[in-house]
């Protein structure tokens, strides 16, 4: 599903401060794997990220998305994807505080360019929360919830337009031990349902967790 070949991702190309937050990075994720991105601050862990999620341009090297080279797509058409392909989840949850749990999982239909019916966007969001054992709290404000609450109505959010993708940034980051064992069990249920999963983390407890490592050092891609 995912191959990225040779690329490089270089910030203030050609100047005295030129930096390879990538470097001839090259890697290969199938379809319905379950994969742990992992490497110090600074390493290039979220730039890979966002290369795999159609968010950032690369100066050099070849990105194949399900058989499309995503370099030769204009940013419609890279949009198209991210609201097709990818859900993300970020360790900051980026959910509306003031919203309830229901209307915050229903919140990427608003961008799909595929209409749904709003009693078949409730009956998805529904089920989902169900799913991840959220649906007693479809009306509950998420100011007032927990950090894992918080995260599992993110996951929630991030699968509602049944991405085949699931894009995790530190998604354990800002959680206590037994809250981030349950997020793992949600990421593996989003796994066992098909869904590509790829968790970007710096723990290794949580990268033992999945079925494959990937390092990244420097920029450079270690397996």
């Amino acid at each position: 599903m995912i191959k990225i070949e040779g690329v490089s991702k270089i910030y203030n190309l050609g100047k005295q401060n030129e930096f390879y937050a990538l470097n001839n990075a090259s890697l290969e994720i199938d379809n319905g794997e379950l994969v742990a991105i992992v490497g110090k601050s600074g390493a290039g862990k979220s730039t890979l990220m966002h290369i795999i999620a159609c968010i950032d341009d690369y100066e050099k090297g070849k990105y194949t998305l399900g058989g499309q080279d995503v370099g030769k797509l204009g940013d419609s058409e890279k949009s198209l994807i991210r609201n097709q392909w990818i859900g993300i989840v970020l360790q900051d949850f980026a959910l509306l505080e003031r919203y309830s749990v229901l209307e915050n999982v229903m919140i990427p239909f608003y961008f799909s360019p595929n209409k749904v019916k709003r009693s078949e966007q409730k009956k998805r969001a529904m089920e989902l929360l169900k799913e991840l054992s959220m649906e007693h709290l479809c009306n509950q404000k998420v100011n007032k919830l927990s950090g894992g609450q918080k995260q599992r109505v993110a996951i929630a959010r991030a699968m509602i337009t049944e991405p085949k993708i699931l894009l995790a940034d530190e998604p354990t980051g800002a959680l206590d031990e037994k809250t981030s064992e349950e997020i793992m069990n949600a990421m593996r249920l989003m796994n066992k349902k098909g869904v590509t999963v790829i968790i970007v983390t710096h723990d290794m407890s949580v990268a033992n967790q999945c079925e494959r490592i990937i390092e990244i050092k420097d920029g450079c891609i270690y397996e």
